[in-house]
């Protein structure tokens, strides 16, 4: 039989509650709008480092779901890597936990039913204008145990989570990178824009800053129209990553052909290029400077 006084109920992002874990927080859903069905919440601005403990619930299944930023997750022992639209599922009685990896905050969305988890979150909560801070960990085992969710303690530590992270980042630099050398060595423009994010700025040695991709399409539009460039290459020379982002310099070398038929014109010098895993996993320049352009080039 349904409830008749059951009434529609609207909540936006916007409508921030109180920080949960030092995060604003959104109570979208509880109990008393579900009929104790499901509470949904939305964590709007999780910072770089935040991790929950390790921890198994005994009466509701937990599931995430990413709305941007980078989460790294365990469940049952297995680490699980989710970018913006993943979905994420934590069911009862399997210990499970996340952290926010990489440079920028993350955004969040936590499903969890049956209803009842909004309450241990509400006890935990602090107004918005706190200054965040862990929670109180006697508080937080007290209230665990009252809403039968054990605390196993910090995340596993992951087996080689540097070496791993690193090594995926380079390798999708070093295939952007070889991209860009086909791209110029082809004279493909849309090939060679597309490996810029949409909001990418290139310095031109002498040049006005190109902002986005319009200014890079016109550029590599006009240098292509006017030269063939041969022989383009790129030494790279150290790569510095944090996070999502990474900062390579090294020198640079090619041959400019006038369209004309005139004689071709070497060309080289260095490079300053920083690289950046998007939201959509994508691993794209962002800022790219360099030195050494012929004259009319």
């Amino acid at each position: 039989m349904i409830a008749q006084d059951r009434q529609p109920y609207l909540k936006t992002r916007h409508d921030v509650d109180f920080q949960f874990f030092g995060s604003p927080t959104a109570l979208h859903a509880t109990g008393e709008a579900t009929d104790g069905r499901f509470c949904l919440m939305e964590q709007a601005t999780m910072p770089p480092g935040l991790a929950s403990p390790y921890h198994t619930h005994h009466n509701e299944d937990e599931a995430f779901y990413v709305l941007d930023g980078q989460v790294r997750f365990i469940c049952d022992g297995k680490w699980l890597d989710a970018g913006a639209g993943t979905w994420v599922y934590g069911p009862r009685e399997i210990p499970h936990g996340f952290k926010v990896v990489g440079a920028r905050p993350a955004r969040m969305l936590f499903l969890c039913a049956p209803a009842g988890f909004e309450k241990f979150v509400l006890e935990l909560c602090a107004p918005m204008d706190a200054v965040p801070g862990p929670p109180d960990i006697t508080k937080l085992m007290a209230a665990a145990a009252r809403f039968n969710i054990d605390i196993h303690g910090p995340l596993p530590e992951e087996p080689s989570v540097n070496a791993t992270t690193e090594t995926s980042l380079k390798r999708a630099v070093d295939q952007t990178r070889q991209q860009h050398v086909a791209a110029v060595n082809a004279g493909d423009v849309e090939a060679a824009t597309h490996l810029f994010a949409p909001d990418a700025i290139v310095l031109p040695p002498g040049q006005t800053a190109l902002e986005g991709t319009a200014a890079i399409t016109a550029w590599f539009t006009q240098t292509f129209a006017s030269f063939h460039v041969q022989g383009f290459a790129l030494q790279p020379g150290a790569l510095e990553e944090c996070g999502d982002i990474a900062i390579e310099h090294g020198r640079w070398n090619a041959t400019f052909a006038p369209r004309d038929g005139s004689a071709g014109m070497p060309a080289g010098g260095t490079y300053l290029t920083v690289y950046a895993r998007l939201a959509d996993g994508t691993v794209r320049m962002i800022r790219d400077t360099f030195n050494g352009l012929p004259n009319g080039a």
